[in-house]
């Protein structure tokens, strides 16, 4: 598997056992079954709930601070691992991004149509930067630590994974700096910026020197990578389509980080204007 030929202990070994095929459904798929090994250490979520301490105590920062700059390092292994994809791959990444965002900037509020407007015009400089293998569901539940210093242990379910523009899910990294409120929305933590700049710190020095340009785009593409997880309800692989996010339960929750990474002034991503 090339998560694991990338990441090393960081990834699970993954074994194909085989494939159910029910012969009665005309058109059906067959079921692939695979195994992984088990990863030690427990998911970060499990780990936050079994310590439970404020948010912006000392020791949370520790932790924090740890698990963020192992997460650095986790990122500047695909940037040194680049993938080769042919011309046509490239193409049709283009046209799925552009064709996407063209759907949320007539779908979203008047106040994303300028960042929406900004990453569509940058897709051609999104797709030069390196093309990596990209975790699609890097949250706390697939994020394993270490269950005393919370250093980074491995990353779990791959089933979504792909090769994409490096920096297109970096948002995930959010929820190490901050948290968001059902009613209030995203806030910081008191250390956000230190959090933030260990991140960027500790991959420049991972990967050597990157030109400002690059890490300008870079930011586009986690802006670009954030418009398309949460601009939508659904991004599962085998869905016929995706459907712009709208005024449900889900719709409101996705439009919350949103606001809270593109536009409100506290808590926005660092560079828009």
């Amino acid at each position: 598997m090339l998560a694991k030929q990338l990441y090393g202990t960081l990834a699970p070994e993954v074994f194909f056992v085989g494939q159910l095929v029910d012969d009665g459904i005309a058109g059906k798929e067959p079921l692939y079954i695979y195994l992984a090994n088990r990863i030690r250490g427990v998911t970060q979520l499990d780990f936050n709930l079994t310590h439970g301490l404020p948010d912006n105590s000392q020791d949370n920062f520790a932790w924090r601070k740890t698990l963020i700059g192992d997460m650095a390092r986790f990122f500047a292994l695909s940037w040194k691992s680049p993938q080769l994809v042919d011309p046509s791959y490239r193409n049709r990444l283009r046209q799925t991004y552009t064709s996407e965002l063209q759907l949320l900037l007539t779908a979203l509020p008047v106040r994303f149509h300028a960042i929406t407007q900004s990453c569509i015009d940058s897709v051609d400089a999104i797709l030069s930067l390196p093309m990596v293998f990209l975790h699609q569901d890097f949250g706390v539940c697939n994020i394993m630590v270490d269950e005393t210093t919370c250093h980074l242990v491995g990353v779990i379910d791959w089933a979504e994974a792909e090769i994409g523009p490096f920096g297109l899910n970096l948002s995930a990294l959010e929820s190490l700096s901050g948290k968001l409120h059902l009613r209030n929305g995203w806030s910081r933590y008191e250390y956000y910026n230190i959090l933030q700049d260990t991140f960027w710190d500790t991959l420049k020095k991972e990967v050597g020197d990157i030109a400002e340009d690059d890490l300008r785009t870079v930011r586009l593409a986690r802006i670009t990578g954030l418009l398309l997880t949460y601009g939508f309800t659904s991004r599962f692989a085998n869905d016929p389509g995706h459907v712009p996010i709208g005024g449900d339960e889900q719709g409101r929750y996705n439009m919350l980080s949103l606001d809270g990474f593109l536009i409100n002034p506290e808590t926005r991503f660092e560079g828009l204007n």
